[in-house]
């Protein structure tokens, strides 16, 4: 009885065994295809080597060791690499279930990058379009990506990146993306030293891939239509002193053919005197700038106006600042850089209810003449009143509201013939205590409580 079950068992395990090695057999068969299979389908100027690689469970992925991939200048490594069904058959053998690596790294000319993984699913490789066969380009698509520890070198701008860990959806295609990235950083020494950190950030709605190509080709961004939501949280900007920090940063936007719509906010604001045109903050008292910021406008695209439905301001210590006002080719960039000044002016009013500003700014102007702010405010009244020397009605009222901040906010609006550009409108403002009919031409007028 005992010699039967001996004799069965060992019979049933050489029977493993000779099916295991035909099993292995036919994987590596199967491996050796797939691999080769794979090699053609990165194209002829394209070099995949590495130091081992056998067949996954099932025979369904391919691992690898010590994996190198050349494409023209750029190279890719990795200690450890594991591909999920690759595919011999047609369009399919760019399609790849999903890629994993261990220690992975990529340079070429642009830069390099550094991950401690990388993990993608849903890949669809690259390739080059065939005018013969009427076959267009294809790019580059990921359905989900996430990785840990990146670190990179961005070599157009002379500049380190980090995150602990990205995650990517639905990368290509002209399809609306989702980022997902925490611990960020970019540094650069190279004159001006700039470093930003952001604790995390999030980017749903963007097409990434059309704007890494925008970025990396030089050509416009293509918007697409549809809703777009970032956030930024814990952002810093600093040089060699601080420059601006922002607690939250939040910007939602809905497009269509027609329009675009948008509400982004700045909180917990801070700018410091070493940002352009804020040195003067501490002849005024202030150590920095400490508030929040809130931008809700709208593009008509068909009109080419772009309406600012609020632009407003707050300040610690200084007050509030409401802008309102139609705008001609420009965009919500434009309106929070320094190609604010070309932007060409339709009609904008302007609303400033003050929180102690104006006494400081005063104080500041009167010291500098060696007199009080009274004296001064007086003196300006003079001046620009009906029976002064250079009577101007918009520079009256402005001169009573100095000695009446309290009573009510100071409303100013411009309303031009035809559209200025916003530096025209200061210019001409500057000019209006020596010619009073700027205002007139510029449709300027100061309303006070």
């Amino acid at each position: 009885m005992k010699k039967n079950v001996l004799i069965t068992v060992g019979g049933l395990a050489a029977l493993a065994c000779l099916g295991w090695f035909g099993a292995r057999h036919a994987e590596h068969a199967m491996l050796d295809k797939s691999i080769e299979s794979f090699r053609q389908s990165l194209g002829s100027d394209t070099s995949l080597t590495y130091q081992k690689a056998w067949p996954g469970m099932l025979g369904r992925s391919v691992k690898f060791e010590g994996l190198v991939l050349r494409q023209g200048p750029e190279t890719l490594t990795a200690d450890e690499a594991e591909i999920s069904k690759p595919s011999t058959s047609g369009d399919d053998s760019r399609r790849i279930g999903t890629l994993s690596f261990h220690n992975f790294q990529l340079a070429d000319p642009a830069g390099s990058l550094r991950l401690d993984s990388l993990l993608m699913e849903g890949v669809t490789l690259p390739a080059k379009a065939d005018d013969q066969q009427g076959i267009p380009a294809q790019g580059l698509e990921i359905k989900h990506a996430t990785a840990s520890q990146l670190h990179g070198f961005i070599s157009s701008l002379q500049s380190d990146i980090s995150a602990t860990s990205v995650s990517v959806e639905d990368y290509g295609g002209n399809s609306p993306s989702k980022l997902d990235a925490q611990a960020v950083a970019l540094s650069t020494d190279v004159a001006p030293q700039r470093h930003i950190k952001a604790a995390s950030i999030l980017i749903d709605g963007l097409d990434l891939a059309g704007l890494y190509a925008s970025l990396s080709t030089g050509t416009p961004y293509t918007a697409r239509n549809g809703s777009r939501d970032i956030r930024v949280d814990k952002l810093s900007v600093d040089g060699t002193t601080p420059l601006m920090h922002v607690a939250t940063l939040r910007s939602h936007a809905t497009r269509t053919d027609a329009q675009e719509k948008e509400v982004s906010s700045l909180d917990g604001l801070e700018l410091w005197p070493d940002v352009p045109n804020l040195s003067i903050l501490p002849s005024l008292g202030y150590d920095h700038f400490q508030g929040n910021l809130l931008l809700s406008d709208t593009h008509d695209f068909k009109a080419n106006i772009f309406h600012v439905d609020d632009f407003r301001l707050d300040g610690k210590d200084m007050g509030r600042l409401n802008l309102e006002g139609d705008f001609g080719q420009t965009e919500t960039t434009a309106l929070l850089s320094a190609n604010a000044a070309d932007m060409p002016v339709r009609s904008m009013t302007i609303t400033y209810k003050d929180g102690g500003l104006v006494p400081r700014a005063l104080k500041a102007s009167a010291d500098a003449r060696g007199i009080k702010p009274e004296e001064l405010v007086a003196q300006l009244q003079a001046q620009f009143g009906p029976q002064g020397p250079t009577p101007s009605p918009v520079l009256a009222s402005f001169s009573s509201y100095l000695s009446r901040t309290g009573k009510g906010p100071l409303t100013i609006t411009v309303k031009p013939q035809q559209p200025v550009p916003l530096l025209a409108i200061i210019a001409s403002a500057g000019m209006v205590a020596t010619n009073p009919q700027v205002a007139r031409q510029i449709g300027l007028s100061v309303k006070v409580p």
